[in-house]
């Protein structure tokens, strides 16, 4: 009887070993004894064995101690570390791929050397260890390391680049009480984007980086409370209208609604214009055909887009007492709003 096992990414994958009593292999089998723990090790030195996918390490793992063979490919694809996975020192010539791995206790990679390419993708770290520096000078040489969408990925603080390494770190997400952890691993890989000129990558790191910044900031590192509350409603303003400088896109929307909430208010409040007199919609009134409606809507969009762009040419006015205070302040807008064009278009020439 062959062995259980197959893979949750590809259901074509599956393993041709022999299996025992418990329907797996003695390399994919979770609970194995201290005999079987000793015949597995000694089987993939024996076998000098490259590809780790579906293993499962019930003991502490020591790559050195394991791993003393020369190899094309390091994959550990759907691993299972049970306990300590120990990295450290080691020099990974060729690639290393740690593609849906799950480390349920400690890892370290300190003092690393990653001479080729590294992945990380839906590795699952333990939360515990989130903060730990589990890449204390780990040296990354390859072309790129490649980190997404992994679960509880854990600093990077002290880890070391060359200058030619891509660092790409995408989905990876921290909860609020992880988010220092979350604003210096995209700071890290803002700063290596633009090492590598990366700038495809480099506003969303950017982005990121100022999001997690501001879950972390508190009352208490300010001067008083009012100084708090005053940077988080900019910092809100920042962050949902032009995505810390970075989504510009939803500048150029929500202009477009002011204008256009504008232009149904001054249907009601009234304005008076040269092409068609007396522009308003009274509620007392119910006969107005569609393309009244539409008409004295087109009008009133026309005007609130010249009033928020401060042009006014003069051939339409508003009416009333509101009407004028609707105008004032979506001057006021406008003009808020031309600045923040302006600063954004500006910053993100310069990068």
């Amino acid at each position: 009887m062959n062995c259980r096992w197959v893979s949750k990414e590809n259901r074509n994958v599956k393993c041709t070993r022999k299996a025992d009593s418990s329907g797996y292999c003695l390399f994919h089998k979770e609970n194995k004894s201290s005999r079987q723990i000793a015949l597995f090790e000694a089987y993939i030195k024996k076998g000098e064995i490259n590809d780790f996918t579906g293993f499962c390490f019930n003991e502490n793992f020591n790559i050195e101690k394991i791993v003393n063979y020369k190899y094309d490919k390091l994959k550990f694809c759907e691993a299972k570390f049970k306990k300590e996975a120990n990295f450290n020192d080691f020099i990974f010539v060729k690639s290393v791929d740690f593609t849906n791995v799950e480390f349920k206790s400690s890892v370290n990679f300190n003092n690393c050397i990653f001479l080729n390419n590294c992945i990380f993708n839906k590795t699952i770290f333990n939360e515990k260890y989130i903060n730990e520096k589990v890449f204390e000078k780990a040296n990354f040489n390859g072309q790129k390391l490649i980190v997404e969408k992994c679960a509880y990925f854990p600093r990077l603080d002290g880890v070391v680049f060359s200058p030619y390494t891509k660092f790409i770190l995408k989905d990876i997400n921290y909860s609020k009480k992880n988010c220092l952890c979350g604003k210096n691993n995209y700071k890290i890989a803002r700063i290596q984007a633009k090492q590598t000129e990366d700038n495809e990558n480099m506003s969303y790191y950017y982005y990121n980086e100022r999001n997690y910044t501001s879950n972390f900031l508190k009352s208490s590192r300010y001067k008083g409370y009012s100084d708090y509350l005053t940077n988080e409603f900019f910092d809100f303003l920042s962050k949902y209208i032009i995505g810390y400088g970075e989504k510009p896109f939803r500048l150029l929307c929500i202009s477009v609604f002011i204008i256009s909430l504008f232009a149904l208010i001054y249907m009601f409040t009234g304005l008076n214009t040269m092409d068609y007199g007396l522009v308003k919609i009274n509620l007392s009134k119910n006969m107005y055909t569609f393309n009244e409606i539409i008409i004295y809507y087109l009008e009133a969009w026309y005007f609130s887009m010249i009033t928020f762009s401060t042009v006014g040419y003069g051939e339409i006015i508003a009416l009333g007492i509101f009407g004028k205070i609707f105008v004032c302040l979506e001057v006021f807008l406008g003009i808020t709003i031309h600045a923040t064009w302006t600063s954004v278009l500006f910053s993100r020439l310069i990068q």
